[in-house]
């Protein structure tokens, strides 16, 4: 083998090399994410499934006021944000639910706790914020 052939043929491995160590990063980068979007999914599938969210959207879709400041329909958003804490029958919730209607944008704010024993939440605050504007309550 002249030195020619000598210097492609360790060029090629190097190179064969470089491609290895970059595809493994380039994998661990894609796992990486993939798990931290499936983290973030189950959170938001956890926070729609509860009875908070649920009772807060039917709320917001049946207040008056809401219609009157948003429009109908009021839609909720894809990315609510907070915490719901179930334990023994126990619970508490702090979460709020961004809602878009044709007239407008705002954001339903929840916090309220479960008693033991009991099917009820009971909501400190329920309300539809818009920037600008009154609080509008939920109801309880």
């Amino acid at each position: 083998m002249n030195a020619i052939e000598q210097t492609q043929s360790s060029k090629t491995s190097g190179g064969k090399i470089a491609a290895f160590i970059g595809c493994g990063c380039g994998a661990l980068v894609l796992i990486g994410l993939a798990v931290v979007a499936l983290i973030f999914w189950g959170v938001t599938k956890a926070i729609k499934s509860n009875a908070p969210y649920n009772d807060s959207i039917t709320a917001l879709q049946a207040n008056q006021a809401a219609i009157d400041a948003l429009g109908s329909p009021i839609e909720p958003g894809f990315f609510p944000s907070g915490s719901i804490n179930l334990n023994n029958g126990e619970g508490t919730v702090d979460f709020s639910i961004p809602v878009s209607g044709p007239n407008g944008e705002g954001t339903v704010r929840v916090v309220g706790t479960k008693p033991a024993r009991s099917e009820v939440w009971i909501y400190d605050t329920w309300q539809l914020d818009i920037e600008g504007a009154d609080s509008i309550p939920l109801g309880q």
